[in-house]
């Protein structure tokens, strides 16, 4: 009798406890399933070049620049940042000699298996600048992009360079820049997080008849170099050219030799805070 007792004892006792546990599983069923945390990121850097080169042009009077970036980024989609050099347009080359170039920028950027597309605005801001004449115009503008991208494998890539403004520097004459950038990443290194790289690029701006009644000259950049990247840091050393003449040259800067070759280095670091976690 006792031992029948104790066996309904506990039978009774295994049938609550599984009706316990079927209760707290039929509880957490019903919860709402734990959101996927949002995919938003703050990238930045900062680097040292010892010319600044816009398509082929120096914007720092072949000088060194200092150079640095801070961008959100979302959902793996959408980015919005601002970007910033200094710079050097002298007064007596007749130009408004701002203390620095800054770059509001936006878009989307995302990637498709070995395809990846980045579209968006930007708008360069020169504050600082003076008149070296009477009447002489402050240069911010904005321009759209396009910058379709193919990887192939790991081998590297090959980007394209669609960029265009109705009013390049607040000239009144359009522009337009296309270019094709390769990149062959080079599997030579045994050294953790160390990877090296050669690329290059090869492009073409057009400048439209400006409000001066001046057609600037349009004109072929490229460029060819190397690098290496170990964590956070890249360091980069290139040739740089165009094929404007030094007359040519100052008919679009108003300087002789601000279009030549150059070799130029730069020193870079970035990181973001999702990657610092």
């Amino acid at each position: 009798m006792k031992m029948k007792t104790t066996f309904k004892a506990v039978a009774a006792a295994v049938a609550l406890s599984a009706s316990a546990n079927a209760g707290v599983a039929a509880d957490l069923s019903a919860l709402p399933a734990p959101a996927e945390p949002l995919m938003i990121d703050v990238a930045f850097g900062i680097a040292g070049v010892s010319d600044y080169r816009f398509r082929g042009v120096s914007n720092s009077a072949k000088n060194p620049a200092v150079q640095g970036y801070v961008e959100l980024q979302a959902f793996d989609w959408i980015y919005a940042g601002v970007w910033s050099s200094s710079v050097s347009f002298p007064n007596r080359f007749g130009l408004t000699d701002p203390s620095s170039e800054v770059d509001f920028y936006a878009g989307i950027r995302h990637t498709w298996g070995a395809f990846s597309l980045d579209a968006g605005y930007l708008y360069y801001w020169y504050p600082g600048e003076s008149k070296a004449f009477p009447g002489q115009r402050q240069t911010d503008y904005w321009e759209l992009k396009a910058l379709p991208s193919v990887a192939i494998g790991d081998l590297g890539s090959i980007t394209g360079n669609i960029w265009w403004s109705p009013d390049y520097a607040n000239t009144g004459g359009d522009d337009l820049y296309l270019s094709l950038a390769p990149k062959i990443n080079l599997p030579i290194s045994s050294i953790p997080d160390v990877a090296f790289y050669v690329s290059g690029e090869l492009g073409k701006q057009w400048l439209g008849k400006n409000d001066f009644n001046f057609n600037p000259k349009d004109f072929w950049t490229w460029n060819l170099g190397g690098g290496l990247t170990y964590k956070a840091m890249t360091l980069d050393v290139r040739y740089s050219d165009t094929n404007l003449t030094r007359n040519e040259c100052f008919g679009n800067t108003g300087v002789r030799s601000w279009c030549g070759s150059a070799v130029v280095a730069k020193i870079a670091f970035d990181t973001s805070l999702n990657k610092l976690k």
